[in-house]
């Protein structure tokens, strides 16, 4: 039976790299430049909204036109890979993502994964702004208000 680190490990290895060592990177491991992030899905499992990566973290990392990020969608049962996808971060269609209020703001799945190729890293970031100050901070703001009412 596979779990998250063994398919992390696994398509490494088909990268002829291994896993980065640090929690602070953005990707599992980086090959010819790139950084990739598996996220794997047990098809026997009833599955969440998964967390994709910190928003603040992606924004300032897809700053710097040098860096890139590919995210790997796998789906797999037991210890068989039954799909996966490569998609680049900014080829996300942000009408199937959400910015939730886990630390700096956490960019999850909401739906059904949309990929819009036609979508230049330029427009993706735009619309992380614009979701960032439209929906996070106002739900962000909200928690605060609710725990300053608490504590004072």
């Amino acid at each position: 039976m596979f779990n998250y680190k063994d398919i992390e490990e696994l398509y490494a290895y088909k990268h002829k790299t291994t896993l980065s060592k640090s929690k602070k990177d953005i990707g599992d491991f980086y090959s010819e430049g790139i950084a990739y992030d598996v996220k794997s899905n047990n098809v026997l499992k009833q599955n969440y909204m998964p967390n994709l990566v910190s928003a603040n973290k992606l924004y300032d990392f897809l700053s710097d036109s040098k860096n890139n990020l590919t995210l790997i969608f796998v789906d797999y049962k037991d210890t068989v890979i039954i799909r996966d996808k490569y998609v680049k971060i900014e080829n996300i269609s942000w009408d199937c993502l959400s910015i939730q209020c886990q630390g700096n703001g956490v960019i999850q799945l909401k739906g059904k994964l949309k990929i819009d190729e036609k979508q230049t890293r330029e427009q993706f970031l735009n619309e992380l702004s614009c979701q960032y100050i439209q929906n996070y901070i106002p739900k962000q703001r909200k928690k605060l208000d609710i725990l300053e009412e608490k504590y004072v």
